[in-house]
């Protein structure tokens, strides 16, 4: 992978402000940790573009892409409702279920779905128990999963044919 150590800083801003105390948000108001952690997604997009041609980038990059929109038009944060919080029986991360509060150890903001700009883009996918990690999710998760999958894939498979040969 070119460019690692980019994604790296990107994971490690990431971390700083996703393992902070969450806090209540006004959407739309922008500040520096909003700005810091967006720009994050920016280097992340860097990496992937220069590891553009390497199978399952694409669909990791389709992913960001679509997150970094939904958060983007929603001040910064990944929007859920308090109803996916709740079915997926994570309201323990939530200091409160209501508008503009940011969740424990997440990305994820709580808006309601009247609330949330391109709502079809934000978390609202749920696994809930019995599935063994409760969470909720995007189409955007869903792309990078599908995209880590190939990359993974065809990283091992290509591995093994140079091992055969």
């Amino acid at each position: 992978m070119r460019w690692s150590a980019l994604a790296v800083a990107a994971f490690m801003v990431q971390a700083l402000f996703i393992y902070r105390t969450p806090v209540r948000k006004t959407v739309g108001v922008w500040g520096w940790e909003e700005s810091l952690f967006i720009g994050s997604y920016a280097l992340l997009l860097a990496v992937l573009w220069a590891n553009r041609r390497t199978e399952g980038i694409q669909w990791i990059g389709l992913g960001l892409l679509l997150n970094l929109l939904v958060m983007v038009a929603n001040g910064g944060w990944m929007p859920v409702t308090p109803e996916a919080i709740t079915r997926a029986g994570l309201v323990h991360l939530a200091p409160e279920l209501t508008s503009g509060m940011r969740l424990y150890s997440s990305k994820d903001i709580i808006l309601l779905a009247r609330e949330t700009r391109l709502w079809f883009l934000s978390d609202i996918f749920v696994f809930s128990r019995p599935f063994p990690v409760p969470s909720v999710f995007s189409i955007g998760d869903v792309c990078v999963a599908l995209g880590a999958f190939v990359l993974l894939q065809n990283t091992m498979t290509q591995h093994r044919k140079q091992h055969l040969e």
